[in-house]
């Protein structure tokens, strides 16, 4: 792919500030209007629907890449991370005709881990994927204002 030339990169950068400027405008537009309308004149907490996208995208990865495998890197850091919560290397596998099976492997070998520290397990992978989401996303809403 070839390089922006530096016209590009201010046609591109000009048009970026000019929807930051309707976004702007868009916004104390939609202020004033609440505030004609007799109600509280801020968006709700942005950080509502932020977080619903952070689970959406957590979610995703949880269920799809990280038990099926992946190359992804998001996903190895969440595997590794893991590994060090739980002080095993783990290995999800799916035996024929059975669930999800978490094994663990220490310096004793691989070992499938119990009810209770699958259950753990996984719990502590969908606390990691949420984190990890949530700081690989670019911009945390501080909250409008006009």
């Amino acid at each position: 792919m070839a390089e922006l030339s530096t016209l590009q990169q201010r046609v591109m950068l000009r048009s970026y500030e000019q929807q930051l400027l309707a976004a702007r405008r868009l916004a104390r537009f939609r202020v004033r209007r609440r505030m004609a309308e007799g109600e509280e004149p801020y968006d709700p907490d942005p950080s509502i629907k932020r977080r619903a996208f952070v689970e959406k995208v957590a979610q995703e990865l949880y269920d799809s890449l990280i038990f099926t495998g992946s190359d992804n890197p998001m996903v190895e850091e969440i595997r590794q991370a893991l590994s060090l919560a739980v002080g095993l290397e783990l290995e999800f596998t799916y035996p024929p005709g059975e669930k999800l099976c978490i094994v663990g492997v220490g310096p004793d070998g691989p070992r499938p881990l119990s009810e209770d520290e699958q259950c753990r397990t996984r719990n502590a992978l969908w606390r990691i994927t949420r984190q990890k989401v949530d700081q690989s996303m670019l911009v945390k809403p501080t909250g409008l204002r006009a």
